[in-house]
Protein backbone atom coordinates (compact mmCIF):
# COMPACT_ATOMS: atom_id res chain seq x y z
CA UNK A 1 0.00 0.00 0.00
CA UNK A 2 1.07 3.40 -1.21
CA UNK A 3 0.05 6.98 -0.15
CA UNK A 4 1.74 10.48 -0.22
CA UNK A 5 1.01 13.88 -0.30
CA UNK A 6 3.46 16.92 -1.42
CA UNK A 7 6.43 16.35 0.89
CA UNK A 8 6.15 12.24 1.95
CA UNK A 9 5.56 9.01 0.28
CA UNK A 10 4.29 5.91 2.73
CA UNK A 11 4.69 2.31 1.37
CA UNK A 12 3.66 -0.50 3.64
CA UNK A 13 3.55 -4.55 3.48
CA UNK A 14 1.53 -6.65 6.13
CA UNK A 15 3.55 -9.41 6.16
CA UNK A 16 1.77 -12.62 8.81
CA UNK A 17 3.60 -13.71 12.05
CA UNK A 18 4.24 -17.68 12.78
CA UNK A 19 4.64 -17.02 17.32
CA UNK A 20 3.91 -19.15 19.83
CA UNK A 21 1.14 -18.05 20.25
CA UNK A 22 0.05 -18.73 16.92
CA UNK A 23 1.05 -21.90 17.24
CA UNK A 24 -0.32 -22.63 20.18
CA UNK A 25 -3.64 -21.42 19.24
CA UNK A 26 -3.47 -24.02 16.60
CA UNK A 27 -2.83 -26.85 18.84
CA UNK A 28 -5.58 -26.05 20.61
CA UNK A 29 -8.04 -26.33 17.99
CA UNK A 30 -6.48 -29.26 17.29
CA UNK A 31 -7.23 -30.63 20.47
CA UNK A 32 -10.93 -30.16 20.15
CA UNK A 33 -11.07 -31.44 16.92
CA UNK A 34 -10.01 -34.90 18.42
CA UNK A 35 -12.51 -34.56 21.15
CA UNK A 36 -15.11 -33.84 18.93
CA UNK A 37 -14.14 -37.26 17.55
CA UNK A 38 -14.43 -38.71 20.90
CA UNK A 39 -17.43 -37.17 22.05
CA UNK A 40 -19.31 -38.17 18.51
CA UNK A 41 -18.24 -41.57 19.17
CA UNK A 42 -19.39 -41.68 23.00
CA UNK A 43 -22.82 -39.92 21.91
CA UNK A 44 -23.10 -42.73 19.56
CA UNK A 45 -22.59 -45.36 22.07
CA UNK A 46 -24.86 -43.93 24.26
CA UNK A 47 -27.89 -43.42 21.77
CA UNK A 48 -27.42 -47.46 20.90
CA UNK A 49 -27.48 -48.24 24.61
CA UNK A 50 -30.55 -45.74 24.54
CA UNK A 51 -32.29 -47.65 21.53
CA UNK A 52 -31.54 -51.10 23.31
CA UNK A 53 -33.37 -50.12 26.61
CA UNK A 54 -36.16 -48.72 24.43
CA UNK A 55 -36.57 -51.98 23.01
CA UNK A 56 -36.01 -54.11 26.12
CA UNK A 57 -38.51 -51.59 28.04
CA UNK A 58 -41.05 -51.99 25.01
CA UNK A 59 -40.89 -55.84 25.34
CA UNK A 60 -41.44 -55.98 28.64
CA UNK A 61 -44.71 -53.66 28.38
CA UNK A 62 -45.32 -56.02 25.43
CA UNK A 63 -45.05 -58.86 27.79
CA UNK A 64 -47.09 -57.56 30.74
CA UNK A 65 -49.88 -56.68 27.79
CA UNK A 66 -50.42 -59.60 26.88
CA UNK A 67 -50.58 -61.58 30.19
CA UNK A 68 -52.56 -59.07 31.25
CA UNK A 69 -55.19 -59.79 28.34
CA UNK A 70 -54.21 -63.66 29.31
CA UNK A 71 -55.79 -63.46 32.40
CA UNK A 72 -58.63 -61.11 31.44
CA UNK A 73 -59.90 -64.36 29.30
CA UNK A 74 -58.84 -66.64 31.87
CA UNK A 75 -61.41 -64.25 33.59
CA UNK A 76 -63.96 -63.79 31.64
CA UNK A 77 -64.15 -67.69 30.34
CA UNK A 78 -64.71 -68.52 33.84
CA UNK A 79 -67.92 -65.64 34.24
CA UNK A 80 -69.42 -67.14 31.30
CA UNK A 81 -68.94 -70.51 32.97
CA UNK A 82 -70.59 -69.30 36.02
CA UNK A 83 -73.36 -67.32 34.18
CA UNK A 84 -73.91 -71.13 32.07
CA UNK A 85 -73.94 -72.73 35.03
CA UNK A 86 -76.76 -70.74 36.44
CA UNK A 87 -78.95 -70.56 33.25
CA UNK A 88 -78.62 -74.26 33.41
CA UNK A 89 -79.99 -74.15 36.89
CA UNK A 90 -82.27 -71.86 36.43
CA UNK A 91 -83.96 -73.50 33.57
CA UNK A 92 -83.89 -76.89 35.65
CA UNK A 93 -85.83 -74.57 38.73
CA UNK A 94 -88.15 -73.66 35.99
CA UNK A 95 -89.13 -76.29 34.25
CA UNK A 96 -89.26 -78.05 37.44
CA UNK A 97 -91.78 -75.04 38.76
CA UNK A 98 -93.89 -75.87 35.78
CA UNK A 99 -93.99 -79.15 36.36
CA UNK A 100 -95.51 -78.24 40.12
CA UNK A 101 -98.10 -75.78 39.13
CA UNK A 102 -99.67 -78.62 36.49
CA UNK A 103 -100.30 -80.90 39.28
CA UNK A 104 -100.38 -78.87 42.33
CA UNK A 105 -103.76 -76.43 41.14
CA UNK A 106 -103.74 -72.43 41.34
CA UNK A 107 -101.67 -72.69 44.27
CA UNK A 108 -99.04 -74.65 42.70
CA UNK A 109 -99.47 -72.46 39.69
CA UNK A 110 -99.13 -69.36 41.74
CA UNK A 111 -95.68 -70.97 43.70
CA UNK A 112 -94.33 -71.73 39.79
CA UNK A 113 -95.01 -68.32 38.49
CA UNK A 114 -93.12 -66.56 41.54
CA UNK A 115 -90.42 -69.03 41.16
CA UNK A 116 -90.45 -68.44 37.39
CA UNK A 117 -90.06 -65.02 37.53
CA UNK A 118 -87.63 -65.09 40.09
CA UNK A 119 -85.69 -67.89 38.35
CA UNK A 120 -86.07 -65.76 35.05
CA UNK A 121 -84.44 -62.47 36.90
CA UNK A 122 -81.69 -64.29 38.34
CA UNK A 123 -80.85 -64.99 34.49
CA UNK A 124 -81.28 -61.91 33.30
CA UNK A 125 -78.94 -60.34 35.58
CA UNK A 126 -76.02 -62.71 35.23
CA UNK A 127 -76.41 -62.91 31.53
CA UNK A 128 -76.96 -59.22 30.98
CA UNK A 129 -75.11 -56.93 33.55
CA UNK A 130 -71.46 -58.83 33.31
CA UNK A 131 -71.76 -57.23 29.70
CA UNK A 132 -72.30 -53.89 30.17
CA UNK A 133 -69.83 -51.14 29.31
CA UNK A 134 -68.40 -49.58 32.46
CA UNK A 135 -68.40 -46.24 32.03
CA UNK A 136 -64.72 -44.46 33.77
CA UNK A 137 -65.37 -42.33 36.67
CA UNK A 138 -63.03 -39.40 35.43
CA UNK A 139 -61.60 -38.90 32.00
CA UNK A 140 -58.36 -38.00 30.57
CA UNK A 141 -57.67 -34.28 30.14
CA UNK A 142 -56.71 -33.51 26.49
CA UNK A 143 -53.28 -32.46 25.74
CA UNK A 144 -53.32 -28.98 26.16
CA UNK A 145 -51.93 -27.11 22.49
CA UNK A 146 -48.93 -25.02 23.63
CA UNK A 147 -47.38 -27.42 25.69
CA UNK A 148 -43.52 -27.71 24.81
CA UNK A 149 -42.39 -30.20 22.25
CA UNK A 150 -41.36 -33.47 24.22
CA UNK A 151 -38.59 -34.99 22.88
CA UNK A 152 -39.73 -38.28 24.87
CA UNK A 153 -38.65 -41.52 22.91
CA UNK A 154 -41.78 -43.04 24.32
CA UNK A 155 -41.86 -41.48 27.53
CA UNK A 156 -38.32 -42.65 29.14
CA UNK A 157 -35.74 -40.10 28.56
CA UNK A 158 -38.08 -37.00 30.09
CA UNK A 159 -36.08 -34.14 28.14
CA UNK A 160 -37.58 -31.26 26.19
CA UNK A 161 -36.30 -29.43 22.94
CA UNK A 162 -36.34 -26.56 25.62
CA UNK A 163 -33.68 -28.43 28.27
CA UNK A 164 -31.59 -28.44 25.46
CA UNK A 165 -31.96 -24.50 24.59
CA UNK A 166 -31.67 -22.96 27.68
CA UNK A 167 -28.50 -24.45 28.62
CA UNK A 168 -27.45 -23.10 25.49
CA UNK A 169 -28.45 -19.69 25.78
CA UNK A 170 -27.56 -19.57 29.84
CA UNK A 171 -23.50 -20.58 28.19
CA UNK A 172 -24.05 -18.01 24.92
CA UNK A 173 -25.20 -15.23 27.58
CA UNK A 174 -21.72 -15.37 29.51
CA UNK A 175 -20.14 -14.91 25.97
CA UNK A 176 -21.48 -12.52 24.24
CA UNK A 177 -18.56 -11.34 22.24
CA UNK A 178 -16.29 -14.25 22.09
CA UNK A 179 -12.76 -14.22 20.78
CA UNK A 180 -11.80 -17.06 18.82
CA UNK A 181 -8.95 -16.24 17.25
CA UNK A 182 -5.92 -13.70 17.49
CA UNK A 183 -3.19 -13.39 14.17
CA UNK A 184 -0.24 -11.06 14.86
CA UNK A 185 1.34 -9.10 12.02
CA UNK A 186 3.95 -7.03 11.10
CA UNK A 187 4.27 -3.74 8.70
CA UNK A 188 7.30 -2.79 7.10
CA UNK A 189 6.77 0.71 6.01
CA UNK A 190 8.90 3.12 4.22
CA UNK A 191 8.71 6.72 4.80
CA UNK A 192 10.20 9.02 1.74
CA UNK A 193 9.98 12.28 2.07
CA UNK A 194 10.79 14.37 -0.72
CA UNK A 195 13.64 17.95 -0.46
CA UNK A 196 13.73 20.59 -2.91
CA UNK A 197 12.52 20.62 -5.27
CA UNK A 198 11.76 16.91 -5.02
CA UNK A 199 15.64 15.90 -6.05
CA UNK A 200 16.56 12.94 -5.14
CA UNK A 201 19.66 14.58 -3.68
CA UNK A 202 17.39 16.38 -1.04
CA UNK A 203 15.57 13.26 -0.48
CA UNK A 204 15.47 11.37 3.27
CA UNK A 205 14.39 7.66 3.45
CA UNK A 206 13.50 5.79 6.82
CA UNK A 207 12.29 1.85 7.17
CA UNK A 208 10.04 1.26 10.29
CA UNK A 209 8.43 -1.92 11.07
CA UNK A 210 5.03 -1.66 13.37
CA UNK A 211 3.38 -4.84 14.92
CA UNK A 212 -0.04 -5.53 15.71
CA UNK A 213 -2.64 -8.22 16.46
CA UNK A 214 -6.16 -9.12 14.60
CA UNK A 215 -8.64 -9.86 17.21
CA UNK A 216 -11.33 -11.65 15.57
CA UNK A 217 -15.07 -12.78 17.45
CA UNK A 218 -18.10 -14.41 16.86
CA UNK A 219 -20.91 -12.32 18.32
CA UNK A 220 -23.50 -14.44 20.36
CA UNK A 221 -25.79 -11.60 21.62
CA UNK A 222 -28.43 -12.23 19.40
CA UNK A 223 -28.86 -15.89 19.70
CA UNK A 224 -32.15 -17.08 20.75
CA UNK A 225 -34.37 -20.84 20.51
CA UNK A 226 -35.05 -20.38 16.48
CA UNK A 227 -30.80 -21.22 16.77
CA UNK A 228 -31.16 -24.14 18.42
CA UNK A 229 -32.58 -26.83 16.47
CA UNK A 230 -33.46 -30.29 18.08
CA UNK A 231 -33.64 -33.12 15.92
CA UNK A 232 -34.28 -36.63 17.68
CA UNK A 233 -34.26 -38.68 14.44
CA UNK A 234 -30.43 -37.74 14.05
CA UNK A 235 -29.52 -37.49 17.59
CA UNK A 236 -28.27 -33.78 17.09
CA UNK A 237 -28.47 -30.09 18.72
CA UNK A 238 -27.67 -28.08 15.99
CA UNK A 239 -26.59 -24.73 16.52
CA UNK A 240 -26.61 -21.63 14.46
CA UNK A 241 -24.07 -19.16 15.37
CA UNK A 242 -22.94 -16.00 13.29
CA UNK A 243 -19.64 -15.82 11.07
CA UNK A 244 -16.37 -14.65 12.80
CA UNK A 245 -15.13 -11.07 12.31
CA UNK A 246 -12.52 -9.09 12.70
CA UNK A 247 -13.15 -7.02 15.44
CA UNK A 248 -10.42 -4.78 15.62
CA UNK A 249 -6.58 -4.06 15.14
CA UNK A 250 -4.08 -3.80 18.68
CA UNK A 251 -1.20 -2.13 17.43
CA UNK A 252 1.61 -2.26 19.53
CA UNK A 253 4.12 0.67 19.24
CA UNK A 254 5.83 -0.55 22.17
CA UNK A 255 7.34 -3.01 19.50
CA UNK A 256 8.17 -0.56 16.91
CA UNK A 257 11.35 -0.88 15.20
CA UNK A 258 13.19 2.22 13.39
CA UNK A 259 16.21 1.76 10.97
CA UNK A 260 18.51 4.29 10.45
CA UNK A 261 17.45 7.81 7.52
CA UNK A 262 18.97 7.26 4.58
CA UNK A 263 19.87 10.69 3.35
CA UNK A 264 20.30 12.09 0.03
CA UNK A 265 23.93 13.69 -0.71
CA UNK A 266 22.63 16.83 -0.09
CA UNK A 267 20.43 16.01 3.02
CA UNK A 268 20.88 16.06 6.56
CA UNK A 269 19.38 14.94 9.62
CA UNK A 270 16.48 12.65 10.39
CA UNK A 271 12.70 13.05 9.23
CA UNK A 272 10.83 15.31 10.93
CA UNK A 273 6.80 14.93 10.41
CA UNK A 274 4.47 17.48 10.40
CA UNK A 275 1.20 16.76 12.52
CA UNK A 276 -0.87 15.76 9.30
CA UNK A 277 2.50 13.69 7.74
CA UNK A 278 1.69 11.86 11.31
CA UNK A 279 -1.62 11.06 10.84
CA UNK A 280 -0.75 9.97 7.01
CA UNK A 281 1.98 7.39 8.67
CA UNK A 282 -0.92 5.95 11.32
CA UNK A 283 -4.00 5.94 8.97
CA UNK A 284 -1.71 4.10 6.06
CA UNK A 285 -0.10 1.42 9.33
CA UNK A 286 -3.62 0.58 10.39
CA UNK A 287 -5.32 -0.06 6.82
CA UNK A 288 -2.68 -2.09 5.26
CA UNK A 289 -3.40 -4.53 8.53
CA UNK A 290 -6.49 -4.59 8.46
CA UNK A 291 -6.69 -4.86 4.58
CA UNK A 292 -4.33 -8.23 5.49
CA UNK A 293 -6.11 -9.69 8.07
CA UNK A 294 -9.56 -9.34 6.18
CA UNK A 295 -8.27 -11.56 3.76
CA UNK A 296 -10.54 -14.36 2.72
CA UNK A 297 -8.04 -16.98 4.10
CA UNK A 298 -7.78 -15.68 7.81
CA UNK A 299 -11.30 -14.79 7.71
CA UNK A 300 -12.18 -18.64 6.57
CA UNK A 301 -9.74 -19.81 9.94
CA UNK A 302 -11.22 -17.07 12.29
CA UNK A 303 -14.77 -19.28 11.28
CA UNK A 304 -13.14 -22.65 12.13
CA UNK A 305 -11.57 -21.63 15.01
CA UNK A 306 -15.13 -19.88 15.61
CA UNK A 307 -17.10 -23.35 15.11
CA UNK A 308 -14.30 -25.13 17.47
CA UNK A 309 -14.60 -22.84 20.47
CA UNK A 310 -18.39 -23.10 20.45
CA UNK A 311 -18.83 -26.20 20.06
CA UNK A 312 -16.26 -26.64 23.22
CA UNK A 313 -18.65 -24.70 24.97
CA UNK A 314 -21.99 -26.01 24.76
CA UNK A 315 -20.72 -29.56 23.78
CA UNK A 316 -20.96 -30.50 27.61
CA UNK A 317 -24.15 -28.68 28.09
CA UNK A 318 -25.83 -30.78 25.46
CA UNK A 319 -24.59 -33.96 26.95
CA UNK A 320 -25.74 -33.06 29.96
CA UNK A 321 -29.09 -32.93 29.45
CA UNK A 322 -28.63 -36.02 27.00
CA UNK A 323 -25.07 -37.79 26.08
CA UNK A 324 -27.26 -39.45 23.33
CA UNK A 325 -26.79 -35.89 21.98
CA UNK A 326 -24.31 -34.36 19.38
CA UNK A 327 -23.81 -30.74 18.97
CA UNK A 328 -23.49 -29.56 15.58
CA UNK A 329 -22.03 -26.16 14.70
CA UNK A 330 -23.41 -24.33 11.89
CA UNK A 331 -23.62 -20.62 10.93
CA UNK A 332 -26.59 -18.66 10.50
CA UNK A 333 -26.01 -18.23 6.89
Amino acid sequence: MEKNNSNITVSSKAELIENDNVKKQRESASKIEEKQKDAAAKAESAALSSRLDDLVRKAKEEEKRANAAEETLKTERAAAAKREELLNSGLALANSALKKTKSGGFGGFLRGLLVGIAAGAAIMYFLIVPNIPKTPLTETPAPVEDADLTIDNDGILGYTAADFQDAVLGAASEHQELVVMEQPLSISTTITKAGLANLPIFSKMKDITYFGTGVYTVDLSGMDKEHILVDESQNTVMILIPHARLQYVNTNLDLTEFEDTENGLLAFGDIKLTAEETKLLETTVYNSMEERLSEKELLDEADRFAKLKTWEIFQPLVTAVSPAFKTVIQFTD
